[in-house]
């Protein structure tokens, strides 16, 4: 609903300090830009810019290579914005099988998913990993990086929200090595792709 996302840009320049604002409304855009508006239709407003802005600040530092990950229940007086959920959030380097994988992992946990929000987003980092910029996807000097915002079934009390959480980042780790694995494998037989794509 581009109405919808104006309104949520509109909210970002009233809220945020005017150094920041240019980089978070092109985050915004990018964060809601390509989902279904029926999706979003039940959340207020101002719980889709804490979702947002929450989001972001989770990525403000993150070296290649390492995802960041953080599943909380949020509340008003915590941190600024609720859900009736709990919240995965993750930031990593695009890769394949991210959101099938946590999607497993909440089902294994036997927990039923009620909202992702998944957008690849163009970013550049300096070379502590802090975040410098929000660029056009496919931008030059920019990264393509995975953002996923999942809404599962509460989970109650800090022990079982932690060892969701372990769960989610074991997945992560075990989702980067089997793409590295891969990567390498078809690195390694060029010759016989080729004699392949020659036989058919």
């Amino acid at each position: 609903d581009p109405q919808r996302l104006a309104e949520l840009v509109a909210m970002v320049r009233t809220k945020v300090a005017p150094d920041e604002r240019a980089t978070i409304e092109a985050f915004v855009a990018a964060y809601y830009g390509k989902v279904d508006p029926e999706d979003l239709a039940d959340h207020p407003l101002a719980d889709l810019y804490g979702a947002a802005l929450s989001h972001f600040n989770l990525g403000r530092k993150r070296l290649p290579g390492h995802a960041r990950v953080r599943v909380s229940n949020p509340a008003i007086e915590d941190q600024g914005w609720q859900s009736t959920h709990t919240i995965v959030e993750i930031v990593n380097d695009d890769m394949s099988f991210l959101v099938d994988s946590v999607t497993m992992e909440a089902n294994r946990h036997g927990l039923t998913l009620h909202l992702i929000v998944h957008p690849i987003i163009g970013v550049t980092r300096a070379a502590d990993g802090t975040l410098t910029g929000v660029t056009a996807e496919g931008a030059a000097g920019g990264q393509r990086e995975s953002f996923i915002h999942v809404e599962v079934d509460r989970v109650s009390g800090h022990a079982a929200l932690e060892a969701f959480a372990t769960d989610v980042a074991r997945v992560l780790a075990d989702v980067r090595s089997a793409v590295a694995d891969w990567k390498a494998m078809q690195d390694t037989a060029p010759e016989r792709r080729i004699l392949r794509i020659e036989a058919h």
